[in-house]
């Protein structure tokens, strides 16, 4: 594989995606998005675990199946892609609320740091998406991580 080399315009677009993100929550919300044929964005956390040297995304995705969500890891770039369905569809339905997102999702996260993508691991449970990815001193190629569901205690 050859080395991709640095994109200059990463963090402007990092930061391009941000004030758009920014800008649908003031101005739209999700359902704009929608209306127009965008994908959702699940919530996210992402902090640095000094015990385990290791940086956590989590991600709020219930009524999703793990089976129906990817993780793709390249350079320092986490892209989280899914869907979420709406079993509950047919018949005629006249809303006086609706706030739950249906339909795609992608959330690309920017990684503080360089992590080991083949020590990665994922796991699924009561509604979460946990990520953990150790921090690593090399730059590692695409790959897409397994995610392992957690059974209730």
């Amino acid at each position: 594989m050859v080395p991709k080399k640095n994109n200059p315009f990463a963090e402007f677009e990092r930061l391009t995606s941000e004030i758009e993100e920014m800008f649908f929550r003031f101005y739209g919300g999700p359902r704009l998005r929608i209306m127009k044929g965008g994908a959702f964005q699940p919530l996210a956390d992402v902090y640095y675990l000094k015990e385990k040297n290791t940086v956590i995304v989590k991600l709020e995705i219930p009524g999703i199946s793990p089976d129906d969500v990817s993780l793709t890891i390249e350079d320092k770039t986490l892209i989280v892609e899914g869907s979420r369905l709406d079993t509950s569809r047919g018949g005629e339905k006249v809303y006086q609320q609706m706030e739950i997102d249906y339909g795609r999702f992608r959330r690309k996260i920017m990684l503080p740091i360089a992590v080991d993508v083949e020590k990665s691991v994922a796991g699924y449970k009561d509604g979460f998406l946990t990520i953990e990815l150790p921090v690593t001193e090399k730059r590692s190629a695409a790959i897409n991580v397994p995610i392992t569901v957690r059974k209730k205690k």
